[in-house]
């Protein structure tokens, strides 16, 4: 009966110990998780600005292009 009991005593510690290592396991991938999604975000806006940028420029071109004929 001891054996059984000093079993459980362990299986609970380890138990106890694969919670803790299992929750900050979590906490730094969820932190992982919100960098790359800062970083995404920075990713698009950047985009954005570019596209914006070269549809205006090729506007410009076109607008000239008209103009000059």
């Amino acid at each position: 009966m001891e054996d059984l009991e000093e079993r459980v005593r362990n299986i609970e510690i380890e138990m106890s110990t694969h919670e803790s290592q299992c929750e900050e396991r979590w906490k730094t991938t969820f932190n992982r998780l919100m960098d790359i999604e800062d970083s995404l975000k920075r990713i698009e806006n950047r985009i954005m600005v570019s596209a914006g940028s070269l549809i205006v420029f090729l506007a410009g071109v076109i607008v000239t292009l008209l103009m000059g004929h």
